[in-house]
């Protein structure tokens, strides 16, 4: 690479740190995947993380928190569908 000639867009640099972080891959790993230096995702991640005061950062915390409170009732749900399904085993009529 030739210095700081290669500059990179934002959507490549938040595709980056999408990429390591959601294919759990190393910074190192991730950077060789991507022929770019560590140093850019560092970078690049401290950029994008710290920014959960933005609005879209805000928006994301709030889908998150969505998010989470369907996964707990979906698992409520499930639990019941279990026990129901348990009681109807044992009402069955045996022969």
């Amino acid at each position: 690479m030739e210095g700081h000639s290669n500059k990179y867009d934002e959507e490549f640099q938040r595709r980056a740190v999408d990429y390591q972080i959601h294919n759990r891959k190393s910074v190192r790993q991730a950077a060789i995947d991507l022929g770019i230096s560590e140093h850019s995702i560092r970078n690049w991640k401290k950029k994008f993380l710290s920014e959960s005061e933005s609005p879209q950062g805000k928006t994301l915390e709030e889908e998150n928190e969505r998010m989470k409170a369907e996964i707990a009732e979906l698992k409520e749900e499930r639990e019941i569908l279990k026990k129901k399904k348990s009681v109807a085993i044992f009402l069955k009529p045996r022969r």
